[in-house]
């Protein structure tokens, strides 16, 4: 779980398309517990600059102006109102703080990791992993592609909800596999991580490696021109 907790933990800010949300009765958001997807509007008052809807990430946290990344996941509209209350009250006089939590209409899922748009993504029926992919405008290059990893919530009896991890090796898929392409479900969080290399090999392959091949090209050049001579 401690590996789950910082591959999360990786996650860059969900990207910016446009989503179709729904407003939940008052009722229901006074007992409701905010979880990864949500769409929050945090309004700021007198400070209305800071004001900003916001989405909790896959991690459950959520960036607010000034204040940074906390985490919401878990918590009640109240009782995150009261966290930032205290929060802002170092930067603001009496802020008063109002959160209206927006839900998801439609279902997402969301790729992290190595790919290079990190994010939610809307969910349709069908979808499979290589379509995810594409949307997230493919994998970096230093993706571990035979070992990702696919979080997935699965409820059995009596409404429990369980957590499951499911391997899957997008590099088969991408030599032409189709077998390997995983049917996603909706909330599904695909993490590919990345490659084991260590933080020398890293630099010598970002910065050394370029130059050494640029070097023999100059070398092998020359003793091209000198034997036509």
């Amino acid at each position: 779980m401690k590996t789950i907790s910082i591959a999360l933990s990786f996650l860059t800010f969900l990207n910016t398309l446009p989503v179709f949300c729904l407003d939940l009765p008052a009722a229901a958001v006074k007992d409701y517990y905010i979880e990864a997807g949500d769409v929050i509007n945090v309004n700021v008052f007198p400070a209305q600059e800071f004001s900003k809807e916001v989405t909790v990430q896959p991690d459950g946290t959520i960036e607010i102006p000034l204040l940074g990344s906390m985490r919401a996941q878990g918590m009640k509209a109240d009782e995150l109102e009261k966290v930032l209350t205290a929060k802002f009250s170092k930067y603001v006089s009496n802020p008063a703080i109002t959160l209206n939590v927006r839900k998801f209409s439609s279902s997402r899922v969301a790729a992290i990791g190595q790919v290079m748009n990190p994010g939610y993504y809307e969910y349709r029926e069908g979808m499979r992993l290589l379509d995810l992919l594409a949307q997230a405008g493919g994998h970096q290059d230093y993706a571990r592609n035979a070992k990702v990893r696919i979080f997935r919530k699965v409820k059995g009896e009596g409404d429990k909800v369980t957590e499951q991890v499911i391997q899957a090796d997008l590099a088969k898929v991408l030599a032409g596999d189709m077998e390997k392409n995983v049917l996603l479900a909706s909330g599904d969080i695909i993490y590919i991580p990345r490659k084991p290399y260590s933080a020398a090999a890293k630099w010598v392959s970002d910065n050394l490696t370029p130059w050494i091949t640029l070097f023999m090209f100059t070398v092998t050049a020359g003793i091209v021109v000198n034997n036509n001579r």
